[in-house]
């Protein structure tokens, strides 16, 4: 298995229907593709200062489908003009 991870910062004049808007796209992305991915995010808590503003973790069957992903115009189109710094890691999971 392999799992994505990605932490987001919004830029200071990003709305809350900005937000909701990325939000709907990735709640949507699970359905444009024929194998299945697992995908979770959410806000922040606010518990640390220094923390991301959103996190989304996705899990994929095998590198190949996380590479159709990347690619798929589904994935191209969740809004992303109001964030402002993203970073994300992969890695290969046994479960």
């Amino acid at each position: 298995m392999l799992i994505h991870c990605l932490t987001l910062k919004f830029k200071e004049s990003a709305s809350d229907i900005e937000i909701e808007e990325m939000r709907a796209a990735l709640a949507a992305l699970p359905s444009h593709f024929d194998f299945p991915i697992r995908t979770r995010y959410g806000r922040d808590l606010g518990e640390r200062a220094t923390n991301a503003d959103y996190a989304v973790v996705t899990e994929f069957e095998n590198p190949d489908d996380f590479d159709t992903y990347l690619k798929h115009p589904a994935h191209l189109a969740v809004p992303r003009d109001h964030v402002d710094t993203m970073h994300s890691v992969q890695f290969l999971f046994d479960s």
